[in-house]
């Protein structure tokens, strides 16, 4: 059999597509054929829902924990300012919240970047809940298609979402919700994370034969490209337009034992109970920290993220008094968390981090860090040198 070459183009770089296989299937014609999704029309955005509320099950956290002890590194060091204690991780139950999510995902980067790939490939469909086993009991490829684009925001925020199939190839983007620079390593971080959970995951859904065709990435190559190779087995591009994986639709038009109309819309019922629960935990605190997660550079000040909540700045302190917080205590967590980051992952001076996250001076960033983390920033430098 003959197989695809694996390689790597740099720059803007496109591959045409063969025609799709003609299959002498009515079956296979009739899903064909069924209408999609827009291209043209993105799915809904994601509720702003709080960022410090816990209602993330905590299978990414244990996954990452798990990646990290078998490369020597504890779970005092991979829980480093998320907040989670050691023994929560042992009680299934336990809810995690996006930035306790987030503070883990950069400590993972600092100690080890490459096990993104890794971390993914343990998300099967079991482990993703009523969500996983709506997809599994998807009657339709179409109906499989609505039920990722609605709820894969119940087990995921850190990615969104689109697809944009057509001419019998499908295409699905992909942008994290955290960073918005593919220069950032938790950029990276995140859509290797999501590119790995997804070919795992349409195993699942497709059988062990399953495989992509393309993928495109927005970033550079990373040191550890020879294990997208590995992994994908399919043609990598870097340096591209968007964050893209492209596969054969003919491959999802099959016989699956575990669709079943009646079930899945029983599971359905349940997503959206659970969206509905979500939904209602959103907060102001969590829509503020929604807009500067988005935000490179210089911060908006209240009255600029009031305008962009469409709310007036007197109705926005009020809701955030009311959640016992202030913009000020966000925007300085927020600062903290990215300062945490450059220290780790990064050999900013601290004159280049406080420049970059707005303090006058390195004294000043200083004094703020040591106030919030305990410990003067050298203590988190890799190299321990201030």
């Amino acid at each position: 059999m003959y197989e695809r070459p694996i390689y790597f183009l740099f720059g803007n770089t496109h591959r045409s597509m063969p025609d799709i296989l003609q299959v002498n299937s009515g079956q296979v014609n009739r899903e064909m054929n069924q209408s999609v999704p827009s291209p043209s029309t993105p799915p809904p955005p994601p509720a702003p829902y709080s960022h410090g509320v816990r209602c993330y099950p905590a299978h990414l956290v244990v996954f990452l924990l798990g990646e990290l002890e078998r490369r020597g590194v504890p779970a005092r060091l991979a829980l480093a300012g998320s907040g989670i204690g050691t023994e929560e991780i042992r009680v299934a139950s336990t809810r995690f919240s996006v930035l306790q999510m987030q503070a883990v995902l950069r400590n993972a980067i600092a100690y080890a970047p490459s096990i993104s790939l890794q971390v993914g490939t343990c998300f099967n469909a079991s482990a993703c809940g009523i969500f996983g086993f709506a997809l599994l009991s998807s009657p339709s490829r179409i109906a499989l298609l609505q039920t990722v684009l609605k709820y894969n925001r119940l087990i995921d925020p850190l990615t969104t979402m689109r697809y944009a199939g057509s001419g019998g190839w499908a295409k699905w983007e992909f942008e994290p919700n955290l960073a918005c620079a593919p220069t950032d390593p938790l950029y990276q971080f995140i859509i290797e994370l999501k590119m790995s959970c997804f070919k795992s995951m349409t195993r699942d859904l497709y059988g062990e034969g399953f495989e992509f065709n393309s993928i495109r990435l927005r970033f550079s190559a990373p040191p550890h490209a020879c294990d997208y190779m590995e992994l994908f087995n399919c043609d990598i591009f870097f340096e591209q337009e968007r964050n893209e994986i492209v596969f054969n639709e003919i491959q999802t038009v099959k016989q699956r034992p575990e669709a079943d109309a009646i079930t899945h819309a029983m599971l359905l019922e349940l997503c959206e109970q659970s969206l509905q629960k979500m939904t209602r935990n959103a907060t102001a605190a969590g829509a503020v920290q929604t807009i500067l997660l988005g935000c490179a550079g210089a911060f908006p000040n209240i009255d600029e993220i009031a305008q962009e909540l469409a709310v007036n700045a007197r109705t926005l302190r009020r809701r955030l008094e009311a959640e016992g917080t202030t913009y000020s205590e966000i925007l300085s967590r927020h600062r903290m968390q990215l300062a945490l980051s450059y220290l780790k992952t990064s050999g900013l001076s601290n004159n280049e981090i406080a420049a970059r996250l707005g303090y006058s001076d390195a004294t000043n960033f200083r004094r703020a860090f040591v106030s919030w983390a305990g410990a003067p920033p050298s203590h988190y430098r890799p190299s321990k040198n201030d």
